[in-house]
């Protein structure tokens, strides 16, 4: 009878070892895959550009780091609506949308089935960035692809290093002045309340309160704020979300 339980303690260990190596290789499977088709995605349609010295530190006159071909993009897929770009970091992504919040959550940009998925806008937002509020997700990968990095804003030497990125549409391209980062629940008031009003004087106070950098960055009534949010393991259900300003480079 001992000997039998040792044999089904053994059995069942190899089980769960198996069991285990199956979830490794196919998370890592899912995430070469997930990178190769974005590497292919920049190889076609993303060009890096030439830095020029400049003293001048007008907006209008910002060299853009890289340029983005949105024909190609529409190309490979219609539901492309954007590119995200942070220098010196893994983010460098397509932003797509569609009628929900599901379909991108476990879907590459190609339609294809992967835990990675894309970088989406809330189905709820205009595409052209014109909403006071606009939110965009992306997984917390453990590579630090996707929005694997947003963590690293818990850091004020982080974000002291990446205090701005870029974001390309179709037709305009703008800088982004983050401003605040923090960690709150999925059930927060930043993706109830209404997003296309300006009435969210209170929800940024809230954001630049728990902020876990400081920024010198002003907010104003005005100015449309783009939410990156992911994953955070503080607590069930936790989110961590990265405020920034959109500036319009003319």
């Amino acid at each position: 009878m001992k000997k039998i339980l040792q044999n089904l303690i053994i059995i069942g260990c190899l089980s769960a070892f198996c069991f285990f190596s199956y979830k490794i290789y196919n998370y890592n499977k899912e995430e070469d895959a997930q990178r190769k088709l974005n590497d292919n995605l920049i190889e076609v349609a993303v060009n890096e550009t030439q830095k020029e010295d400049s003293e001048n530190e007008d907006d209008d006159k910002i060299k853009l780091p890289i340029d983005v071909d949105f024909e190609v993009l529409k190309s490979q897929n219609q539901d492309i609506i954007a590119w995200l770009y942070s220098e010196d970091t893994p983010i460098n992504y397509p932003i797509v949308q569609t009628d929900n919040n599901d379909y991108y959550l476990r879907r590459l940009v190609d339609g294809t089935y992967n835990q990675a998925g894309t970088l989406f806008m809330d189905y709820r937002n205009n595409s052209d960035f014109e909403d006071y509020r606009t939110i965009v997700y992306g997984h917390n990968m453990k590579n630090d692809t996707m929005f694997g990095t947003i963590i690293n804003y818990k850091s004020q030497e982080y974000y002291d290093k990446h205090k701005e990125m870029y974001l390309f549409t179709e037709n305009k391209s703008f800088k982004i002045e983050l401003i605040a980062g923090y960690t709150t629940s999925s059930e927060s008031n930043i993706y109830t309340e209404p997003i296309k009003n300006s009435n969210n004087e209170e929800l940024m106070q809230i954001a630049i309160r728990n902020s876990t950098f400081e920024s010198d960055i002003k907010v104003t009534e005005q100015d449309k704020i783009l939410v990156l949010s992911t994953c955070s393991y503080d607590y069930e259900n936790a989110r961590y979300i990265l405020l920034g300003i959109l500036r319009e480079i003319r």
